[in-house]
């Protein structure tokens, strides 16, 4: 009797174990994203750019042309008689205005009340352009533009470069433009202040197997093209360097230097650039080491577009890569630190088609950053009790180019420090643009922390908040 008891209990353990482990086996295979573009009304591939262009607190974007308003994180309108453009606060009004180098370039100027009103700007040097950056470049306090030349097939190989000064009533004229016969197909354009001199530089993303731009500003509008100084050029073997469609900045190893993922699309002969994880050194010469050996990203031939977002808000930036060729597939790659790079694509659930469209914001407001890729938007539902801050900073030009730093310890050495850099950035990628409000994961860390913000142009404040909310930061 007692040996049928016993059998009889060993099968019940065994049910329960097995029970216990399917179960556990369901609930891994839940995707960290949902696909709910469907659901909240969005569609459409073409850049991503996400902005709150009516100010109520609800991030909205822009796809392909349209533009769309958020309804309290439920659904999206599209707003009529609106177009597509990248965000900036080009009159210091308070609001959020369009620049489209479609064409010959249009400027939308924010009326306020939910429409925009077409004003006048100098014509581009030519209609074929794929990305732009708004940036203040002489720290007069309003925004400027760098606007990149591309090329047209089989007619010439580029087209020049330009810069338009604001003057500061809402018109701009042209300030410089790239000389006869330095021209260079240019296809993304990114700015940082990676020397913290405080000051805007511009890295433009050449294709064709051109060396990349870096333009070092010396904030009274002279620019010197450090890039093959400092290492990010590219590194030429035969004389051919990578197709760069689009390019990232952000802080990728928490040492408060903004970093720089060079996005190439490379053909097979091995001569051509790879993909690139560069690291900013710091002070004094603030130049870049290659980590792309050991970062982990393995090789496709049709990569497009980088976006950086901490999506599981443990405090790092994560790595968002488009692809354009079928057979490829775009990747999203989880920061484990230390310039180490895990692929959980499938894990995350995000089956994007081929495309240049690739942009972070938090729709819904719940804290975790949502990504809108290959005309699909993915609601993050990553399963994690990790804390989170948001900051949106308030300064002439939407405070474009200000960066914000928080200190948090690093690992179980109380007198090791790590410093979580964002900055408000005007583009990423190709022509894509994340929110402009700043997003931090902070891992377990739930007390208080301190905000360490830094206008473009030398100043600075410190504020203290608490943190898993949205906290707006006024420039005094």
């Amino acid at each position: 009797m007692r040996s049928k008891r016993t059998a009889e209990w060993w099968i019940i353990a065994l049910l329960v174990v097995t029970l216990t482990f399917s179960t556990s086996v369901l609930c891994a295979a839940e995707p960290w994203f949902a696909d709910v573009t469907a659901e909240v009304g969005l569609s459409g591939g073409g850049q991503a750019l996400w902005a709150d262009y009516n100010g109520d607190g609800w991030v909205d974007v822009c796809i392909g042309g349209t533009l769309y308003r958020n309804e309290n994180g439920q659904r999206f309108t599209q707003v009529v008689g609106a177009g597509s453009g990248l965000w900036g606060d080009c009159d210091n009004d308070g609001d959020l205005d369009q620049f489209s180098w479609g064409g010959d370039g249009s400027l939308f100027l924010n009326n306020g009340d939910g429409t925009f009103g077409d004003v006048p700007f100098p014509p581009l040097p030519t209609g074929s352009h794929s990305g732009a950056c708004w940036a203040d470049l002489n720290g007069d306090g309003f925004l400027d533009l760098y606007v990149g030349g591309y090329e047209t097939w089989g007619v010439v190989a580029a087209y020049p470069d330009t810069i338009y000064i604001n003057q500061g009533n809402s018109t701009f004229v042209e300030d410089w433009r790239t000389p006869a016969g330095q021209e260079q197909p240019a296809r993304g354009v990114t700015a940082a202040d990676f020397d913290n001199d405080g000051d805007i530089d511009i890295y433009v993303s050449n294709y064709r197997l051109q060396p990349n731009l870096l333009w070092r500003n010396d904030g009274s509008l002279l620019f010197t093209n450090v890039a093959h100084e400092y290492g990010v050029a590219g590194n030429p073997v035969s004389g051919a360097y990578g197709h760069t469609i689009g390019s990232a900045w952000g802080d990728l190893d928490n040492d408060g230097y903004i970093d720089l993922f060079v996005g190439n699309f490379s053909h097979p002969p091995a001569y051509q650039d790879r993909p690139q994880f560069l690291r900013n050194e710091g002070p004094p010469d603030y130049h870049f080491q290659d980590m792309s050996s050991t970062a982990g990203l393995a090789w496709q031939e049709s990569f497009a577009c980088p976006t950086l977002g901490d999506f599981d808000n443990d405090g790092d930036l994560d790595l968002y890569f488009t692809t354009v060729y079928g057979g490829d597939h775009s990747v999203l790659y989880r920061n484990d630190g230390n310039w180490h790079f895990i692929d959980v694509t499938t894990e995350a659930g995000i089956d994007a088609v081929q495309t240049y469209q690739a942009a972070w914001a938090d729709y819904d407001n719940d804290g975790d950053l949502d990504l809108l890729t290959g005309g699909k938007l993915y609601e993050n539902r990553y399963p994690t009790d990790n804390h989170w801050l948001k900051v949106k900073l308030e300064g002439p030009g939407s405070a474009i180019g200000a960066q914000v730093r928080i200190q948090l310890p690093r690992g179980e050495n109380p007198l090791a420090r790590q410093v979580l850099t964002r900055q408000v950035a005007a583009g990423t990628g190709q022509g894509n643009q994340n929110d402009l409000t700043l997003h931090f994961g902070l891992g377990s860390h739930a007390d208080p922390v301190m905000l360490e913000v830094r206008w473009p142009y030398g100043e600075h404040e410190m504020v203290w908040t608490a943190v898993d909310r949205l906290i707006t930061v006024t420039k005094r």
